[in-house]
């Protein structure tokens, strides 16, 4: 019954949009298309830049490396593509009718000679493209970012101005001031629910996998679904598809080979690396596997304990015929955190089990049907699963009675998620894209302290969405996009309804207007406590049907200019009002049910500043942003929302405010085997609540019932920690090693060694009492090796 309504929705919306524009092309008009790859791997090239010469006839390829070029007249053209690091190619077409429309290219790969200009689809995407705030990082670029030991997607993105970390400890992203909840990450089309290893310290995917992340910070448009602040969409390589080399000569060969492998090692983990041809097609299969426990084993002194991760991603693809090509890939992720003290000596025994992970499966079935319209549909499944069992035993030494605390946590997610999206090239000025998803989520969360229940959530939800989108260039200077998102979350009567709008203006050919405005809806949210230190995992669940959508606006405007080749800078401005936000009830009743959450409201706005050069031997980007955030929330239900002097205060700003942060990230190719890297980071310290006096509290011995003393705290997040600063740096040289080529990496993490403040411990059994604060990183270096055969 909803499934039709969705469909009679999405036809509604297609037909009436259909009805007030006039898009179809000139009969003398044809649309050509085709894909552009590597011609030694097979791999696609994303956003390399296809053109016909000596014409106004060009366009970019997407991720997938595949292009469109719209409503070229009839006649004979010289068709090029060119991208940085490898050679221009060229071919003589003939465009009639009738005539073939679809020209694939293979493309050589080769160093770029200093000084020499090689057009890019930078130029293009400045002219045409209408999405603001985006930012596409490239494998190289994730790999040359200094990191915590490994290269990081995560900690790339954070040196973006749209972007902060609350700490060194966590990697999950503060988009705009947006709660880390508010981002929605995937990898090949499957939403990841927490990709995290480590606790945090750095994201779960291998770079080493990653062909693109694209990156959206706000304003997006309808065809992404329902997060408040960013989009991630990280798209893996596919695996070289034309160099098998090892079982070419057995009866399977021209099915399945081998071309490559490559590993690393690192003080963190060992990665491997494996890929090579399919049947019409290619494969990549890659695994990592920290060994904590291992180093940990050798040097056990009686403490059990044991923690290790693993992760593994695998993918392959098969161009069935040139209209159709399937695609599947998995991705696998685990921690697992064992520990027991059990000693004679104390009187206290704990036994801590932890473990959480991912697991996901995407099967895309891309289908081009002619040059006018390009289908795709996917297929995901998606779970993630959280469990933590401490159980604690304390022994009195006089009696030797046994008291023991259980605690208990669990958070499981299961989503299974189906999505169509139709594509049609209707004519030069107007792209058309709809298509309709439908999500089936089983979310449980359990939280238990002896028995007692403070959490006990069990929900079966399904989003039903659907969108339609129009993009309209208007003239040469003007470009439009008018798009509708419509949701309907099983667990509301309503249908969410989600308008988008972005426009772009050529204000000269190197200078542009751009801005955007849309509503967003969201219908899952973490529980995680907002006051956390350390992020460890992230608990989600449903919006309760008691409560509204969590919703907001963008409003944005900017300007963008294009100051040579591979040399661009943007200013933007943003404003974002949360008409609906949920947090943890601190009030919360376990005897009284649906007491768990509390609704509020807040806002955002901010501006921001990027420079960016992506040619040359130095490459990198610079970028200042300002934000200031508030949240407002009615915690004692008496109707008013006032700001107070204590730590009950219901207006303040998110632990992870941050209103000034500077960055800063340099590549420099010091020769053919040597390269370098730099990245900086300046912002304002995250805002804490103040303690500013004690007192003296029942809760002590027998002996002396006041003999404890707690904190008077002040008002809520009034302070701030000293200023941030960090700086990192890397090194890396192409190496011979035992005859196969490798690369060797070393990094200094805090290059400066400077104290980041983490938080502060307050010791009151001193008189009068100290504070002593809890630092972040320190200077710390960090090597490894990779190799491949």
């Amino acid at each position: 019954m909803l499934l039709t309504k969705l469909r009679t929705l999405t036809l509604i919306l297609f037909c009436f949009l259909l009805a007030g524009t006039p898009i179809f092309a000139q009969s003398n008009e044809k649309n050509i298309t085709g894909y552009i790859r590597d011609k030694d791997t097979g791999e696609p090239l994303p956003y390399a830049n296809v053109y016909l010469e000596g014409g106004q006839y060009g366009s970019a390829t997407d991720v997938h490396g595949y292009y469109v070029i719209l409503g070229i007249p009839h006649g004979e053209y010289k068709m090029v593509v060119s991208m940085i690091g490898y050679e221009k190619a060229e071919r003589d077409i003939l465009i009639k009718p009738n005539g073939e429309t679809r020209f694939d290219f293979e493309v050589s790969p080769q160093a770029v000679e200093s000084g020499e200009v090689v057009v890019t689809a930078e130029k293009l995407r400045f002219e045409k493209d209408v999405e603001i705030s985006r930012t596409n990082i490239s494998f190289r670029e994730i790999q040359s970012i200094p990191s915590f030991v490994e290269a990081d997607v995560f900690r790339a993105i954070q040196q973006l101005p749209s972007v902060t970390s609350q700490n060194d400890f966590n990697s999950a992203l503060i988009v705009r001031g947006g709660s880390p909840d508010e981002n929605l990450i995937m990898v090949d089309g499957a939403e990841i629910y927490n990709p995290f290893h480590l606790g945090g310290l750095f994201s779960t995917f291998n770079a080493d996998v990653i062909s693109d992340a694209e990156f959206l910070a706000g304003g997006y448009p309808a065809d992404y679904p329902g997060r408040l602040s960013s989009i991630l969409s990280i798209t893996s390589k596919e695996g070289n598809s034309k160099q098998g080399k090892f079982f070419k000569d057995k009866p399977f060969g021209k099915y399945w080979d081998l071309s490559s492998v490559k590993g690393s090692i690192s003080l963190l983990s060992s990665k491997a690396l494996a890929e090579g041809p399919f049947y019409k097609g290619g494969w990549i299969l890659s695994g990592r596997r920290t060994y904590f426990d291992l180093i940990a084993d050798l040097g056990n002194k009686g403490d059990d304990w044991d923690y290790y991760f693993w992760d593994n991603q695998f993918k392959v693809f098969s161009d069935i015929n040139k209209k159709n090509r399937i695609t599947y890939s998995t991705f696998n992720g685990r921690d697992v955190l064992n520990f027991v003290f059990d000693e004679e000596d104390f009187d206290t025994n704990i036994d801590f089990d932890w473990d959480w992970g991912n697991n996901s499966h995407s099967l895309q079935w891309r289908y081009i049907p002619g040059p006018k319209f390009l289908s795709e549909f996917t297929l995901t499944s998606s779970s993630f699963d959280f469990d933590v069992d401490l159980k604690i035993a304390e022994v009195d030494s006089a009696t030797g009675r046994v008291s023991n605390v259980n605690f208990l946590i669990q958070n499981d997610i299961r989503d299974i998620s189906a999505t169509e999206k139709l594509t049609w090239f209707a004519s030069p000025s107007h792209t058309l894209t709809l298509g309709a998803s439908l999500k089936r989520l089983k979310m449980n969360f359990d939280l238990e302290v002896e028995r007692i229940k403070f959490f006990d959530i069990d929900q079966k939800p399904n989003v039903f969405s659907a969108f339609v989108q129009d993009k309209w260039t208007v003239n040469d200077r003007l470009s439009l996009q008018f798009g509708l998102r419509g949701a309907k979350y099983q667990l509301h009567d309503d249908l969410y309804l989600d308008p988008r709008f972005g426009f772009k203006y050529l204000l000269s050919d190197q200078l542009s207007l751009k801005g955007s405005w849309g509503r967003f809806s969201q219908f899952l949210f973490t529980t995680n406590d907002e006051n956390e230190v350390l992020r460890i995992v992230d608990f989600w669940q449903p919006v309760p049907e008691e409560f509204d959508a969590i919703r907001n606006q963008h409003f944005i405007g900017g300007i963008e200019k294009w100051f040579s080749q591979g040399f661009t800078g943007s200013l933007e401005v943003y404003y974002k009002p949360y008409s609906n936000v949920l947090t943890n009830n601190p009030n919360n009743n376990p005897g009284i049910e649906n007491d768990e959450f509390i609704s509020g409201e807040g806002r955002v706005w901010g501006i921001e500043l990027l420079l960016k050069k992506t040619v040359g031997r130095f490459k990198g980007w610079l970028g200042y942003s300002y934000s200031n955030l508030e949240r407002r929330f009615d915690y004692n239900g008496d109707g008013v929302i006032e700001k107070t002097a204590n730590e009950f205060s219901e207006i303040y700003a998110p632990i992870y405010s941050k209103p000034h942060s500077f960055n800063l990230a340099i590549n420099y190719q010091a020769s053919k085997n040597n390269h370098l890297s730099l990245s900086w980071t300046i912002s304002s310290g995250q805002p804490y609540t103040p303690v500013v006096a004690k007192v003296f509290h029942g809760d002590g011995e027998p002996n002396d019932p006041f003999g404890s003393l707690i904190n008077i705290n002040g008002s809520r997040h009034s302070s701030r920690f000293p200023m941030y600063m960090r700086g990192d740096i890397a090194w890396s040289r192409n190496i011979s090693l035992f005859g196969a080529k490798g690369k060797f990496n070393f990094q200094v993490m805090n290059i400066t060694n400077n104290f980041n403040v983490l938080t502060y411990l307050w010791d009151h059994d001193k008189s009068p009492s100290e504070v002593r604060a809890v630092g972040m990183f320190p200077i710390l270096p960090s090597f490894g090796i990779e190799f491949k055969l």
